[in-house]
């Protein structure tokens, strides 16, 4: 991921000393997007309903960045620079709180199958704005992989700019676990019951490009 920020950056300057940045954009060509990782903090999980109670899971290991347009690029908004989000979760990573409920969630995930079982990946690009949502709300679209099988979605993104700079995306998905070729869970003999409806949340943070570029040279 680093030698990426540096690639990126380096583009960056380079591209930056031969044209104005206006100029480079007017012209249609475009500027590399900046890809940043999450920060430490930043969180998914997935809740869901049953008979009995409510559940949620949450990831313990989350690998995910975010695409951003040139980050010199002057007078911009956060959600306009904004271009794409990738998530990727290992199935194991899911802990729902006690031990039986995780072995229901590994099982339902078909953990143990194929290497496609074994994550749930998401990648998704701005299509849109939220028509009549706020100036922060826009829609992304892409694929969502869940126990190796993979569909297209759309998911309502609110983006903002922290105090310090930093970006914080958040979004709630929708899905049905049996678009996924996945039964709904039922354990103590059919007793507990899940619902078919579950919901993936996502709040991912990343530093200021100013940040990740004042690391990756430090660390030359």
């Amino acid at each position: 991921m680093k030698q990426i920020v540096l690639t990126s950056l380096i583009f960056v300057a380079i591209t930056g000393s031969l044209l104005p940045a206006q100029s480079l954009r007017r012209s249609g060509l475009g500027v590399m997007p900046l890809r940043l990782s999450v920060r430490p903090d930043s969180r998914l999980w997935l809740e869901g309903s049953s008979n009995v109670r409510d559940w949620r899971c949450d990831a313990t290991s989350l690998d995910a960045s975010i695409d951003l347009d040139d980050a010199a690029y002057e007078g911009a908004a956060s959600i306009d620079r904004l271009r794409g989000v990738q998530v990727r979760v290992p199935a194991y990573a899911l802990t729902c709180g006690r031990s039986q409920m995780d072995n229901i969630m590994y099982k339902a995930l078909r953990a143990d199958g194929e290497p496609d079982c074994r994550q749930i990946v998401g990648k998704f690009d701005v299509v849109m704005r939220e028509p009549g949502a706020s100036e922060h709300s826009l829609v992304m679209q892409g694929t969502l992989r869940v126990a190796g099988r993979e569909r297209i979605v759309r998911v309502p993104v609110e983006v903002q700019q922290q105090r310090d700079g930093s970006l914080r995306a958040q979004g709630a998905l929708p899905i049905l676990m049996t678009d996924y070729g996945i039964s709904p869970p039922k354990a103590l003999f059919g007793v507990l019951r899940t619902e078919n409806r579950i919901v993936v949340k996502f709040d991912l943070l990343v530093d200021p490009a100013s940040t990740v570029a004042s690391a990756a040279g430090g660390e030359r």
